[in-house]
């Protein structure tokens, strides 16, 4: 006679993550609704039901728990990046520094055509950071990994040729991470003020036509159809 097999007993670390990964989802829900201010910690644990201070024993503050949700934004995106790269078969292999940068483009404006609470708390804790007083180092790091991300493909394209020498890539990364966040922004506020994906295309096709090498077409060297430095720049025209 046999028996059904009895259910796998959890592991400490499983439950240590599905409770914290509760937390980050109540996190981001109030963060996107309230703004961080009013997401304090023990509403926080509240919306997750769990105790009031369980955000504390598993982050340890409110910065902490900041970081961790900036830090868990960040990570889905580019999971997502990677998931759309190999949709399309581009990896560093074979895709110049541009159409990478440019695929990264894409992946982060086309989420705030349909926000996730993720994406949404992402952008109103950057806004967090502008207060003088503000207590957000967390979101500032995540920031500045961002930044760094965006300088090391700049970087590569200058390699590669696909980006103009004559720019510094830490102050292209900080311009390019102010307009696409300024714009994400815009596009929370006023879900009406585009149609949909107008502002990523816009936006994509802005970034090609400035940071291609001057005079040249921007086909992708390595793609004889082109690549999306090619079509961005079509939507200029």
């Amino acid at each position: 006679m046999s028996s059904a097999a009895a259910p796998r007993r959890r592991t400490q670390l499983e439950r240590r993550t599905e409770s914290e990964e509760a937390l980050l989802d109540a996190a981001a829900d109030l963060v996107a609704e309230r703004g961080v201010d009013g997401a304090s910690l023990a509403r926080i644990g509240t919306r997750a039901g769990a105790s009031r201070g369980l955000p504390t024993h598993h982050f340890g503050s409110k910065d902490g728990l900041v970081a961790r949700l900036a830090q868990r934004a960040q990570d889905r995106i580019d999971e997502q990046n990677h998931a759309n790269a190999a949709r399309d078969g581009r990896h560093p292999g074979n895709s110049c520094g541009l159409d990478l940068l440019l695929l990264s483009v894409d992946t982060y404006l086309t989420r705030f055509e349909d926000p996730s609470s993720d994406d949404r708390a992402l952008i109103v804790m950057w806004g967090a950071t502008f207060p003088t007083e503000a207590s957000v180092a967390g979101m500032i790091d995540a920031d500045r990994r961002s930044r760094e991300g965006w300088a090391d493909l700049i970087e590569r394209g200058q390699r590669d040729g696909s980006i103009r020498t004559d720019l510094d890539a830490r102050t292209a990364a900080v311009l390019l991470q102010g307009f696409i966040r300024g714009l994400a922004a815009n596009l929370l506020t006023d879900i009406h003020l585009l149609e949909r994906g107008q502002g990523r295309r816009a936006g994509r096709a802005w970034i090609a036509s400035a940071l291609a090498p001057r005079g040249q077409g921007r086909p992708d060297p390595t793609n004889e159809n082109g690549g999306l430095a090619q079509a961005a720049t079509s939507d200029l025209t």
